[in-house]
């Protein structure tokens, strides 16, 4: 009898490997966007890892963020993005228009330092609520490397403090 309880839990522990779960149900899609995407589709729990790079106004800026689909709140997907690395720095064509402005180098490095520390605060943590759909939308753009201050139209979000 012993055995076939270790062997049922193994069985079990195995389908939640492949189906790509971890124990407690929520699924893990490592790096993969389109993963995470699916997962929005219905709500189901998952977690992604996702880096991204954006170039405006001549501030390069690189990030990670981890990301988990919660689950259902009154017919809304609870979201929770946590950002993590963030580096930020100024592209050739920015710094030479800063020196073509008249900016002193030292002023320049002054500014680089401004954002470095502004990129370098603490971890943001925010929950969302929003519907599926629009989740689905969103993970899919960014998936596809399009961002938009617009992504956040729709989602009830709030500044968890992490502890």
């Amino acid at each position: 009898m012993y055995k076939r309880i270790v062997t049922l839990f193994s069985i079990i522990a195995l389908l939640l490997i492949v189906a790509g779960c971890n124990a407690s149900g929520v699924k893990d899609c490592g790096e993969d966007m389109e993963c995470f995407t699916e997962a929005a589709e219905n709500c189901d729990p998952a977690t992604v890892t996702f880096s991204a790079e954006l170039e405006m106004m001549g501030i390069r800026i690189s990030s990670t963020a981890y990301q988990e689909i919660v689950g259902k709140e009154d017919e809304l997907c609870v979201y929770k993005i946590t950002t993590g690395d963030v580096e930020v720095e100024l592209t050739e064509e920015a710094l030479q228009q800063m020196l073509d402005m008249g900016l002193t180098q030292e002023q320049i490095d002054e500014q680089i330092v401004m954002i470095e520390e502004s990129a370098s605060q603490e971890q943001m943590s925010q929950i969302c609520r929003v519907e599926p759909e629009r989740l689905a939308t969103v993970m899919s753009q960014w998936a596809d490397g399009e961002y938009s201050t617009e992504d956040w139209t729709g989602m009830d979000c709030e500044d968890v403090v992490e502890e």
